[in-house]
């Protein structure tokens, strides 16, 4: 118990100190429209996270740890949950190649690239597919993005990269009738 309360002081200082005594500016994360099609049998969704990798995002993504950037997708019909997944994209920067690489955990090659706008555009954007039945009818459909706590090599503990988004989660919502003909 009090190796976590002194995680939450650590959390706590480095973010007062990253506000109060370097350029942190933190961001205003927010989900652009979710777009929603589908198959016979797959929900296909997509979309993109608007402002949320600016400001500091680029020296974090430089820093050489692994940084995931976590979805998380609910699907419900009233006050059943039919669908919870958990999709991860990771930014991984190779110091001494001076490459990012992005891994968006769907089984495709992962995107390498010198340049970390291209890093930015690529894992502000989000695709995924979701096995469906039709027999759930109208459905409500929530994704929520949130980034985790972490260690970095140059710190003893761990850092919380919500302060990043100012501990906002930001979340998209949206309604599908899986009855209906496409």
């Amino acid at each position: 118990m009090l190796e976590a309360l002194g995680a939450k002081v650590f959390s706590g200082i480095v973010a007062f100190s990253l506000l109060m005594f370097s350029s942190f500016e933190g961001n205003d994360p927010r989900f652009g429209p979710l777009s929603v099609t589908k198959s016979d049998s797959y929900l296909y969704l997509s979309g993109h996270l608007i402002s949320a990798f600016d400001n500091d995002f680029p020296s974090i993504f430089s820093s050489g740890t692994p940084i995931p950037i976590h979805f998380m997708l609910n699907i419900r019909k009233g006050n059943r949950t039919l669908v919870q997944r958990r999709f991860t994209h990771t930014v991984t920067f190779d110091t001494a190649k001076g490459v990012y690489e992005l891994n968006k955990g769907n089984g495709k090659d992962a995107l390498l690239t010198r340049s970390v706008e291209e890093i930015i555009k690529e894992v502000s954007y989000y695709s995924f597919s979701i096995p469906y039945q039709q027999i759930w009818g109208e459905v409500s459909i929530r994704i929520q993005a949130e980034l985790p706590k972490l260690r970095f090599d140059n710190a003893d503990k761990d850092v919380d990269l919500m302060v990043l988004w100012k501990y906002k989660k930001p979340s998209v919502k949206s309604t599908a009738n899986l009855l209906k003909a496409q």
